[in-house]
């Protein structure tokens, strides 16, 4: 699997819009406008500086951690469902509306997203692979 990049990082907070501000004020980063909705649903407030990414989640009892998101195309998910499966190494797959997900862990419990913004291919490939599990 190619791993182009490192897609963004799970950061768990007391207070969102503090850590918000904070991220702005000490690190110039602000708000991805495009993926705002993700917020308004439940989900995390993307905030970017240039291609450094970071999705803040309220801390809902998570221990301190973080979980750690590659950006891949989507044949990546080709090689790594059936890799995953193999191992039996469980994992579970995210539909965002505008990009496919998989997460698991590592040995140490490390959370791990593969993610691909190629979300149609991203789509059929993953459920394809759901449905044969």
């Amino acid at each position: 699997m190619k791993i182009s990049r490192i897609d963004h990082v799970h950061v768990y907070v007391d207070d969102v819009a503090q850590a918000e501000d904070w991220y702005r004020e000490i690190l110039g980063f602000s708000r991805e406008v495009s993926l705002y909705f993700w917020f308004e649903q439940g989900g995390p407030l993307v905030i970017k500086n240039n291609d450094a990414s970071l999705s803040l989640f309220r801390r809902n009892g998570q221990a301190p951690g973080h979980t750690i998101a590659f950006h891949v195309g989507a044949s990546a998910f080709n090689n790594l469902l059936p890799l995953l499966a193999n191992r039996q190494i469980a994992f579970t797959v995210c539909d965002h509306e505008v990009s496919m997900s998989v997460y698991f862990s590592d040995l140490s419990g490390n959370k791990i997203e593969v993610t691909s913004y190629e979300y149609s291919q991203a789509r059929q490939i993953i459920m394809g692979a759901e449905a044969m599990r």
